[in-house]
Formats: structure tokens, sequence, C-alpha cells
């Protein structure tokens, strides 16, 4: 049954009646009579009643208002829809929607004015554009004229100075753009709740997992591109596309995406240049002695930066930092401003905002097992996760490239992941407690948490 209810009226009713504490939600608090009649333009009556059905009332009203309509058509299946199917239904229909971005004239738009740049910049947003990518800078700098940004184009060579040297000036790093039928427009990504804007690391592949559900394979796959695009122009996929991100990535969920896009549309072409790009950044990002790959074979996180990381509150570090103010008799201001600027040299500081930094980087900030240690740990989540990498090269070259891909054979990566998970046996299990424990390579020991 579908009623049609002219959208204005109804609400100020309805609220009215049931908002009695006047929050613009109906919830158990308010002291509404719980019950709110219908009557449809062509005369049919109905009762609602219940606080989940007149909430779902409000929204379906919401809904439609928001979408430019006088008149609404209440179906009223959705009003009695089980919670379930309905959040089901609702994040399926709207809230991936909601949730979508792009980093194109209208996404910049939205980015001025997102609240989280009051503290970056006044009037400018700088947009950071890849040294490689002429296309993005030339579309950024035309939208200059239009809009209240600065767009910096990135040297070929991103180093820790130099990002600290940006520090006092972040914005915002460009995604990947495509030339259309209607001009150039962004890529599409997800972001993990309404308050960002920023593509964000291992939260886009969860986020594409439900979009699968859904059958949003497109908007998949628009999260597997920008992933690609990060890692062939900034080396990486980033912890979130600020420029106070650019020597951070995240834990390691490419292949497990890319592999689960293809099971849907077997597009085996796009298969092939994900692949490429994910055995490029396994060898770039994670397999390099002395960055993320340690001595004994295995991985850790290793965000590299210098100085305190940019996107903390203010006070977030004053515990830490008392003991060196006290220690150079200045104030924690004081000590902070001459830290920063070089003049005062603390090594053991330098290596703890290696470990915070690092720490952000595994994605779990922040947490006190790994405060003051993270790169100093061969991790069990991380190690596992580049398994699972090396299983998948493996397993993808045998089923679909006839065991052999860009110079590699599957039999090479079966037996690099067999290797892999000797060494966690060897070094990370515990027989007596029957579990893997993160291993301390500097102590040569494994962590009891």
């Amino acid at each position: 049954m579908i009623f049609e209810l002219n959208i204005e009226e109804t609400l100020q009713s309805l609220l009215a009646q049931e908002d009695t504490d006047g929050d613009k939600k109906i919830t158990i608090e308010d002291k509404g009579p719980k019950t709110f009649d219908l009557i449809s333009k062509d005369g049919s009556h109905i009762t609602i009643e219940g606080t989940y059905q007149l909430s779902n009332l409000l929204q379906e009203l919401v809904i439609q208002k928001q979408q430019g309509k006088e008149v609404a058509d209440i179906k009223i299946e959705n009003i009695n829809e089980l919670p379930v199917d309905r959040i089901s239904r609702m994040i399926r229909d709207f809230y991936w929607k909601g949730l979508t971005r792009r980093l194109d004239k209208s996404g910049i738009e939205a980015l001025i004015s997102d609240t989280k740049n009051d503290s970056l910049t006044a009037t400018i947003l700088p947009v950071y554009v890849p040294f490689s990518d002429d296309l993005a800078f030339n579309y950024y700098r035309d939208l200059e004229s239009d809009l209240p940004i600065k767009v910096i184009k990135l040297p070929k060579d991103i180093t820790p100075e130099f990002v600290k040297s940006i520090n006092s000036e972040p914005g915002i790093l460009s995604l990947k753009l495509e030339e259309t039928q209607n001009g150039i427009e962004g890529v599409p990504f997800v972001v993990p709740g309404g308050r960002f804007n920023e593509m964000y690391g291992w939260d886009s592949y969860f986020e594409a997992v439900g979009l699968l559900c859904d059958g949003k394979v497109d908007l998949a796959k628009a999260m597997a591109d920008n992933f690609q695009y990060q890692i062939q122009h900034y080396g990486k996929i980033l912890n979130a596309n600020r420029s106070y991100y650019l020597t951070r990535t995240q834990p390691p969920f490419y292949t497990s995406l890319i592999s689960e896009i293809f099971e849907v549309t077997k597009d085996k072409a796009w298969l092939a240049s994900h692949l490429k790009t994910a055995i490029h950044e396994y060898e770039t990002v994670w397999m390099v002695e002395g960055k993320r790959l340690t001595t004994n074979g295995l991985n850790r996180y290793y965000a590299e930066g210098l100085g305190i990381p940019p996107e903390t509150e203010a006070g977030h570090f004053d515990e830490v930092l008392e003991v060196y103010a006290v220690k150079h008799s200045i104030s924690i201001e004081r000590f902070v401003e001459q830290y920063q600027s070089g003049e005062i040299k603390e090594p053991k500081l330098d290596i703890y905002f290696t470990h915070d930094r690092s720490l952000r980087e595994s994605g779990h900030d922040t947490s006190w097992r790994l405060d003051d240690v993270c790169a100093d740990l061969n991790t069990v989540d991380l190690n596992s996760l580049l398994y699972k990498y090396e299983s998948d090269f493996a397993h993808l070259i045998e089923l679909y490239f006839d065991g052999e891909f860009s110079g590699y054979h599957s039999a090479y990566w079966f037996q690099i992941a067999y290797e892999r998970a000797e060494r966690m046996r060897k070094l990370m299990w515990n027989a007596e407690k029957e579990q893997y424990f993160d291993y301390n390579f500097k102590t040569e020991g494994a962590n009891s948490f």
C-alpha cells in the first residue's frame, strides 16, 4: 500500500506531536502518544503505531524531501520493515551514496567546507598533485580561478624532510581523475563515515567488501583503481590522502580486494593490471630491507617521518614531552617549538615518534600494546597479511595466467609463502600457549601481549 502525502505538512504535524524533546528525532525518550494517523490524497486512512515505525516514517519523509519532492510516496511495507532488512536496504539504496566522494570540482568544494580544514589553513586549501600526473595538475590549476585552492606539484622523490617542510601547509592529495564524455571526473571512492572526505587505506578494503555484497561492483573497482593510482604516483597505498600521510601506508589488503572483485567481474585484463601493481607494491613498500623488511626475513610497520605527527590534537603528547621540557628547563610549548625547528636534538624522542607513526600505520592507533615499540616488532597481523599476499600471487598466477606472470612463476610465490610461514612458526609460535605472538627483533624475543 502506498500513501501520497504532502511532505512539509506531514513533517510539521508528526514532529509537533511526537518529537517532544525537540531534537528532530523520534525516540523512546519522547512523550508523544506513539500513534500517528496518515490520510492520503485519495482519502485513504491508516494509523502508524510504535516508536520504531514512527521514526521510519520520519526518515522516509526526510529522504524524499532531500530528493526535492513536495509529495512523498510512502510505502507502508517500508514503515513496518524488519530492522535488519531496513538497515540493509538503506545502506544499499542511500548510505553508500552518502559516503561516496570524488576529488573533482564538486568534491573539492565539499573539502573546502570540511571542518577538519579549520586547523589546516585559514582561507586556501592546498591541493598536492603527484610529480607524474600532468592531467591532475592542469585540471586543478584551472580550478584555482573558481575555488579557494592552491595547487602544488610534489617533487619526484618524496623524503621525510620534504614532508616535514609542508606540515605547516597541510592539504589534500589528489586521487585518480579520468577523462569522460562529460569532461574530467574524479574516480569515486567511499569514506568510512560521513565526517570524512579522505580515502583511507585498510578501511577501503572492508568498505569494498560491503559494496560487492550490495552489487555495487563498479564502485568497488573504483576503490581498487584509486589504490593503483596511489601506488603508481605516491609509491604506496596511503594511510589517507592528506599530505602528512605521504610517508605512511596501512595494513596490506590490496590482493584480497582485487581477488574478490575479479571473482565477480572475470575481467582478466583488469586483474593483470592490478596484479602487476600489487607485486610492485609488495616489492617496493614491504620488501625493502632496513625499512619494512627486517634482517630475519619478516616484516614490520615502519612509517618514516620527522618531528611530532601534525594530525594529533593539541596536548596529545604532553605526558611524553613534559619529561623533555623539564630536562631543558623550559615549558612544553617552548620545547615543542625548539624540537620541531631542530634547535633541540633528542634522539630518543625521535625514536618514540617513529614508533608512534608506525603504530598509526598499523591501523591499531592508538594501542598501548604497540606504544613506543611498534617499529621494533614483527607483528603477527602484518606477516599474516603478507603471507596472504604471497599466497594470492601464487594462486592467481597458477589459476589465471598458466603459472607464469611478469617474469614470476607461481611456484616461486608458493615457496616464498612457505618460507614466511616457517619463519613465523620459528620466531612467533608459543607451543605452551598454542598461540602466535609479535616478535621483537631488537630484543630477539616474543612480546607477551
